[in-house]
């Protein structure tokens, strides 16, 4: 299987040729004069990152910087320990229109292989490679052990957000003492935004008294790959909920082979008292039944995760 820096797109450079590396590749664009970026991202592929997988992460990170114009460096860590001391490096770049013929907008990739013989350079050679006095965020992918996190404590420290995805991040990654917690955001949980929004949009139209009185059960079932969104989904229900006064409340999450991909029980002591909410992520596809004191009701809406890209610029900016 080839090495995760072999397969993504880029040319190969000196690492100490950068920068020049990027002015002849800009030379004779068009877009040269219009390539002013507005963020630095650094996206690190963990030891568990495959190469089909890192080949994913960098097409989102490209449709990304289609809306938010970047420069982004890929590190890719070489933990083979025969492979040679040392560090390699490639460039690649794309330009897109925007909203109008005039409107171009930009992305540089500086991709970073390096062993861990010379990890210790890796922080001079990572800000030489960031776009200067723009911000910066860092994205953790699909890293074996958040131990090693704290060897990154550059990018930890000067990041304006933290991103990982509990989907395929390590187990204690909720209980790693960040340097900077208010900075760090899942990716699993902003992908349920649409989820979220139409939970709340529908439950709000009744009031807090309605929907707390004889809560007993909030139950969730889901499909089994959907693990962690589905308890985020559910977190953000249990303190929407603490929030709105309930007490007494048992919450229960669990997988299951439904086609539905996820279904929400509202259980109460209050006979006749019913809520329910059912979606089919793979036809877009949501329905609340239910009756909270005034009357049956019956409701059809979307259903739908947010696209990769969608979840980096949420989790980034909000």
């Amino acid at each position: 299987m080839p090495a995760v820096f072999d397969t993504l797109p880029g040319l190969e450079v000196p690492v100490g040729g950068i920068a020049a590396g990027f002015r002849k590749l800009w030379a004779d664009s068009p877009a040269q004069e219009s390539r002013a970026v507005q963020l630095n991202l650094v996206l690190h592929l963990g030891a568990n990152t495959t190469p089909d997988d890192a080949l994913a992460q960098f097409q989102h990170t490209l449709r990304f910087a289609q809306r938010y114009p970047a420069r982004v460096v890929v590190l890719c860590p070489d933990f083979d320990e025969r492979a040679a001391a040392g560090m390699r490096a490639k460039i690649h770049g794309e330009c897109f229109l925007g909203k109008s013929k005039n409107d171009t907008r930009c992305v540089e990739f500086v991709l970073l292989q390096y062993t861990m013989a010379v990890r210790d350079y890796l922080e001079n050679q990572v800000s030489v490679c960031l776009s200067t006095d723009m911000p910066l965020y860092y994205w953790a992918h699909r890293f074996s052990d958040t131990k090693r996190l704290a060897d990154y404590g550059y990018l930890l420290t000067r990041s304006k957000r933290i991103l990982f995805d509990s989907a395929v991040a390590p187990a204690d990654t909720f209980t790693y003492p960040w340097p900077n917690p208010a900075a760090v955001r899942d990716l699993a949980y902003t992908r349920t935004l649409p989820l979220r929004q139409n939970l709340g949009q529908f439950l709000s139209r009744y009031t807090p008294a309605l929907i707390n009185t004889g809560l007993r059960q909030v139950t969730l079932r889901h499909r089994r790959e959907f693990a962690a969104e589905a308890g985020c989904l559910l977190g953000w229900v249990r303190k929407g909920l603490a929030r709105s006064g309930a007490t007494g409340v048992g919450f229960e999450v669990s997988g299951a082979d439904c086609p539905g991909c996820f279904a929400m029980d509202f259980s109460y002591a209050t006979p006749g008292k019913t809520f329910a909410w059912t979606a089919d992520l793979g036809r877009d596809h949501a329905e609340f039944t239910g009756d909270l004191g005034t009357g049956p009701t019956k409701l059809v809406a979307g259903a739908h995760f947010l696209a990769p890209e969608m979840a980096l610029s949420e989790a980034m900016f909000f």
